[in-house]
């Protein structure tokens, strides 16, 4: 085992999180053999420099608070990045419980809806499941917001309407 490589790696690790991916992929432009790999990770464990636990906390507070995504979404790119399931799976659902994310699906959806447009109102509809699911939300979760936001739009335009006359 090469002690430059492994100071190379703490030093990598010490600047930001590192996914598992990562630093596999940081590891093998260095050359270090594939049957090394592991005894590197092992050794940056130890010592505190990696941990895929905090990797994929942050990781996901980091998504779902500020970037909006959903639970499926923030699974799929941890699952990318091979973080443990087990690891995705306790991280995953206490950050939804305990953290409110900047903007709701509702809010989001809303915003999308203000800038698209579509022939048809069943297609309008569709273009905003696909929105929604592709944000990494469940179909049910999306439809729910959506009706929400619909009602809120009616509302609006008739509370307009009523006011014009």
């Amino acid at each position: 085992m090469d002690t430059e490589i492994l100071n190379k790696a703490k030093y990598y690790c010490a600047r930001a999180e590192r996914s598992p991916r990562n630093l596999r992929l940081f590891l093998m432009r260095r050359e270090v053999p594939s049957d090394e790999i592991d005894e590197y990770l092992t050794l940056l464990e130890e010592g505190r420099y990696y941990d895929p636990q905090r990797y994929a906390e942050s990781y996901a507070r980091t998504r779902y608070r500020d970037m909006s995504q959903g639970p499926r979404k923030i699974r799929q790119a941890l699952r990318m990045q091979e973080v443990p399931t087990e690891i995705i799976d306790a991280v995953l659902p206490e950050i939804i419980e305990e953290e409110e994310p900047n903007y709701s699906l509702a809010e989001l959806l809303e915003s999308k809806l203000r800038r698209t447009s579509a022939r048809t109102p069943r297609a309008l509809f569709d273009k905003m499941m696909r929105y929604g699911v592709g944000r990494g939300y469940q179909p049910s979760e999306v439809y729910e917001a959506l009706q929400e936001v619909l009602q809120a739009m009616r509302e609006e335009e008739e509370e307009s309407e009523s006011e014009e006359v």
